[in-house]
């Protein structure tokens, strides 16, 4: 691809598909909690308690969007309700359906309880912004699950079926076969919102058992063309030729022709491919038709369509690989794309010397896959490790830009492995090992913590290498000599140290008696760093606590961590959001996310020294 071309791939499509600053979640988005704090306490907050933790550095930052600790009320109670049957809710009494779902307590849900002790409109608030669509695993995939797990909404009045949100965050999250599977099972009678995202949903996942089956009966009476398309294929493809015909006659008397659609219905019935043309106004239903007639759904449809059509044109091998890297470009920060498949579209483009040659120039001007790719491409080829680290550590400055950390340490991890450390090397110690940890690659990062006992313990819990884990016993016991120092020594490390021992010792990592002490004041400590509304954390502890909360509990832990970020939350938020989910009995999640706090936490710098009085001239 010449230079111009490359530079040009995607930039005009960035501004609807990244956005690099995500809305941060308000205090209107959450439950409120009972309180005995007086309606005025979020104007006139206490004095942070002191202790030995902030006495050297001041007061905890407390972030302005979550610091409204709601209204004096008591907690909702639901009133007792059969849950195990259709529930009516909305002022048009529109019935919410049966208890749908893929997951359950056997295979990784959280219970039929999820919702059953939650309000409606909070429940609602927190599914429309939690971390689905996002690129950090952990958060993900607990919210994935919440999405996904066989319970019963949460009651209350509502506009549209609660089901139907949990497709659409599905479709959003680039989830298409977990979207079509719980469309393919959820029934709510006389909706024709949830009737058409059901549709959606069956369609684009390719679920040809369901196209035209009762998921989609809707299509026996709909009068617009997406319906009446449906209803003449499945005519078609179930021999019921009158139908089919009339229903051809009334779109041609209607003005409703689509030369594309019927081109696309003949390739399924003849399974012999025919290229259908221009589509000009694509629905699901040219998208199953495409993947039915074993054609391709191309980067030039997918650009003016979601999440699920680009994910489809970026994992199609018959599309050129410029045309999967624009795909790619457009949803990579919605973790739709795993770095897996991100890297084997990186490594098939066909960049210009020139360009690659001027990548620590050119990078930080470009969208953020592109300026990955570049980067990648550059410290590949590069021979020199002073040379090749620095683009290693360009590219990592980028993720942070983007707020894409995590993809970008992915995207890097092997280059930065290929890097052996050496003179002149020492700075990108630390970004080197905490990437690599974030990349899954623990083993790797040890030869980047020589000397460094903080990326030393990192390496160590990451990897659950039982010789490393021996060999950071010191290292902690240290760490807890010089915590419990009053007033303590200059430490810039000393933050990082108390999250360190108060997350390790919660997941039960061995530590050493005087670490163990150490941990405990750690937790139960104030330090500097974000920390949400005090309204907020007690309203997460209080219904983490409640299994028929549970759902709310998991999407409000979720959003505030992704809203505020495991860079910049204090220790003492960090741990109780690991300890909330230990105590949820969800070990494995609560052991990741301390992983990830691990390696992604930065100590605030601490405050300036105030310069030391001058002798007096005599």
């Amino acid at each position: 691809m010449c230079a111009a071309a490359f530079g040009a791939l995607v930039v005009p499509a960035m501004a609807q598909w990244v956005d690099p600053n995500p809305p941060v979640l308000g205090p209107d988005d959450y439950p409120p909690v009972a309180t005995d704090d007086p309606p005025d306490a979020a104007k006139t907050p206490k004095p942070p308690k002191q202790t030995p933790s902030n006495q050297a550095t001041g007061a905890p930052q407390t972030l302005t969007p979550g610091a409204d600790q709601g209204p004096v009320v008591q907690p909702y109670v639901p009133p007792p309700k059969d849950l195990t049957g259709p529930v009516e809710v909305g002022s048009l009494g529109t019935p919410e359906g049966s208890p749908v779902g893929t997951l359950d307590s056997s295979n990784g849900g959280f219970g039929d309880r999820l919702w059953s002790g939650s309000d409606r409109a909070n429940a609602e608030k927190l599914l429309a912004k939690a971390p689905l669509v996002s690129g950090d695993k952990v958060l993900r995939d607990l919210v994935r699950r919440a999405v996904l797990t066989r319970a019963a909404a949460p009651p209350g009045q509502a506009k549209k079926a609660f089901v139907t949100m949990r497709i659409e965050r599905l479709l959003d999250a680039g989830l298409i076969q977990e979207a079509g599977a719980l469309a393919a099972e959820a029934q709510v009678p006389n909706d024709d919102g949830f009737a058409r995202v059901q549709a959606e949903a069956v369609l684009l996942a390719n679920r040809a058992q369901d196209a035209c089956g009762p998921a989609t009966a809707a299509r026996q009476n709909g009068d617009d063309t997406f319906w009446m398309q449906l209803r003449a294929y499945c005519a078609e493809v179930t021999g019921d030729t009158a139908t089919a015909e009339l229903t051809h006659q009334v779109m041609k008397a209607q003005g409703r022709n689509d030369p594309a659609y019927d081109t696309l219905v003949e390739s399924v019935l003849t399974k012999k491919p025919l290229a259908p043309g221009a589509i000009t106004k694509p629905t699901a239903m040219h998208i199953f038709l495409l993947q039915q007639a074993g054609l391709p759904v191309t980067e030039t449809l997918a650009r003016t369509m979601g999440t699920p059509e680009n994910l489809l044109a970026m994992r199609d091998t018959r599309n050129p690989p410029r045309a999967r890297f624009e795909a790619a470009e457009r949803i990579v920060s919605t973790g739709a794309v795993s770095p897996a498949e991100l890297i084997k579209v990186a490594d098939a483009q066909d960049l210009p010397l020139g360009k690659v040659a001027s990548a620590a120039g050119e990078a930080p001007n470009l969208p953020f896959f592109m300026g990955q790719v570049l980067l990648r491409r550059a410290a590949t080829i590069e021979t020199r490790p002073g040379a090749k680290a620095e683009l290693a550590m360009t590219a990592l400055s980028l993720g942070e830009k983007y707020k894409l950390s995590r993809l970008a340490s992915a995207l890097q991890a092997d280059v930065i492995a290929s890097i052996k450390p050496g003179p002149g090397l020492h700075a990108y110690a630390r970004p080197f090992a905490r990437a690599l940890v974030l990349a899954g690659k623990p083993e790797a990062a040890a030869a980047w913590t020589t000397g460094d006992p903080v990326m030393k313990v990192l390496v160590a819990f990451a990897s659950n290498n039982p010789q490393r884990i021996a060999a950071t016993q010191a290292d902690l016991k240290a760490f807890a000599i010089g915590l419990a120092k009053n007033p303590p020594d200059p430490d810039q490390d000393r933050a990082y140290k108390a999250l360190a021992l108060g997350l390790l010792d919660i997941v039960n990592y061995p530590l050493p008696p005087e670490a163990k002490a150490a941990a405990v004041q750690a937790q139960s400590g104030t330090w500097d760093g974000v920390h949400p509304g005090p309204g907020q954390m007690r309203t997460m502890v209080e219904i983490a606590g409640t299994p028929e909360r549970r759902g709310e509990a998991i999407l409000m832990l979720t959003g505030l961590v992704h809203s505020y970020g495991l860079k910049d939350l204090a220790p003492d938020a960090t741990i109780t959001f690991v300890r909330l989910l230990r105590e949820m009995n969800e070990d494995k999640a609560a052991n990741a996310l301390a992983v990830e706090a691990l390696a992604e936490y930065v100590p605030p710098p601490p405050p300036p020294q105030a310069p030391a009085p001058q002798a007096s001239a005599r």
